[in-house]
C-alpha cells in the first residue's frame, strides 16, 4: 500500500541524485517561454546521461506512487455502505479498466424510501474519476435531502454545463418504496433490466445524457415492482466488453445470465469471453431485490 511516508522517502533519494534540484527550486529565466517553460526540460540539457537516466526513473516511480496515492484516496472516497432495509436487498460493484475509474454507484436509506444512482462518466482513468467523484459527492447530497429526481438531474447536468470540463455522463437514478411503487429516471444510461418470475423486460424511458445541454428537461417513469423482482443496472463497459474476434458481450448474453447469477458470477462470465484481453471500459453492475413490505396507506 502506497502512503504518504514511501512517496517522502523516494523524494529524499530524488533530492541525493548529484545536479537535480526540485521544480520550486528552479529559476526560469527572462529568456524562457514565460509562465509555461518547463523547468525540468531546460536544466536537464546541463546533466549528463546518467544522471539524467536516474532521474528519469526517478521521476517515474514518483509519479507511479502519487497515481497509487491517488486510487487510495478516490477508492476511499467512492466506498459506500449500501443500506441494509427489510424489503430490499442490494448489492454492487465496480471493476475499473485503470487503476481509477469514472463509474460509480450509491444508495441511501431515506424514512420511507431506498434511493439509489449508477453513473458512467465518459472517458476513462484519472479525469474521468475525479468528475465522478464530484457527482457521487453532489448526488449522495441531494438524495440524502429526499430531493425529486427530476430536480437532482437537473443539478447534476446545470453543474457539468457550467464547468469546461469537457465530461458528460450517462445515469439511472431510482427510487424505491416498501411498498414496491418505484420511480426511477435514465438519463442517457443503458436501460436498466427487470427480472421476475416471468422473464424480464427492460424498463424503457430515457432522457439526454447530464452535462451536453444546458436547456435538458428531465423526466422521471415509474413501475411497480412484486416479491422476488430484480432490477439490474449496468455499465455499458460490461455489454460492449470485446472478445479477440471483435464481437461485443452484448445486451442479450447480459440478459441470459441474469434468471440465476450471482455478481461475481457474471463479471466472471464476461472475463472468460474477453479471455486474455485487458478491459477497454470500466464495468459496474448493481442489484436491487425487491423482498416486499408493508402496503402503502391511503391518503
Amino acid at each position: 500500500m502506497t502512503t504518504l511516508a514511501h512517496m517522502s522517502a523516494s523524494l529524499r533519494r530524488l533530492k541525493m541524485v548529484p545536479g537535480w534540484t526540485s521544480l520550486l527550486e528552479r529559476p526560469i529565466s527572462s529568456g524562457d517561454r514565460g509562465s509555461h517553460a518547463n523547468p525540468s526540460a531546460i536544466h536537464a540539457k546541463k546533466l549528463p546521461w546518467r544522471v539524467m537516466s536516474s532521474k528519469t526513473a526517478l521521476d517515474a516511480n514518483i509519479a507511479a506512487e502519487e497515481l497509487a496515492l491517488a486510487a487510495l484516496i478516490h477508492s476511499e472516497l467512492m466506498s459506500i455502505r449500501l443500506p441494509n432495509v427489510s424489503y430490499a436487498c442490494l448489492n454492487g460493484k465496480t471493476l475499473p479498466c485503470r487503476a481509477i475509474g469514472g463509474d460509480f454507484f450509491d444508495a441511501i436509506e431515506l424514512t420511507d424510501a431506498l434511493c439509489a444512482v449508477v453513473a458512467d462518466v465518459s472517458g476513462k482513468g484519472a479525469p474521468a474519476a475525479i468528475v465522478a467523484a464530484m457527482l457521487q459527492g453532489i448526488i449522495h447530497s441531494q438524495m440524502l435531502a429526499d430531493q425529486p429526481l427530476t430536480a437532482i438531474a437537473g443539478m447534476v447536468n446545470e453543474f457539468l454545463c457550467s464547468r469546461a470540463t469537457g465530461k458528460f455522463a450517462t445515469m439511472v437514478l431510482l427510487k424505491v418504496r416498501a411498498d414496491g411503487t418505484t420511480e426511477y429516471l435514465n438519463c442517457g444510461h443503458v436501460s436498466p433490466v427487470l427480472v421476475s418470475s416471468t422473464g424480464l423486460r427492460r424498463l424503457e424511458g430515457s432522457n439526454l445524457v447530464v452535462g451536453l445541454v444546458a436547456a435538458a428537461q428531465y423526466r422521471s417513469e415509474t413501475c411497480a415492482l412484486m416479491p422476488g423482482n430484480r432490477v439490474l443496472i449496468f455499465t455499458d463497459g460490461i455489454t460492449e466488453a470485446e472478445n479477440s474476434q471483435g464481437e461485443q458481450f452484448g445486451d442479450s448474453a447480459l440478459e441470459c445470465r441474469t434468471h440465476q447469477y450471482t455478481l461475481e458470477s457474471v463479471f466472471e462470465h464476461v472475463s472468460k469471453f474477453q479471455g486474455g484481453l485487458e478491459r477497454s471500459d470500466d464495468w459496474t453492475l448493481f442489484e436491487l431485490l425487491y423482498r416486499g413490505g408493508e402496503p402503502a396507506l391511503a391518503l
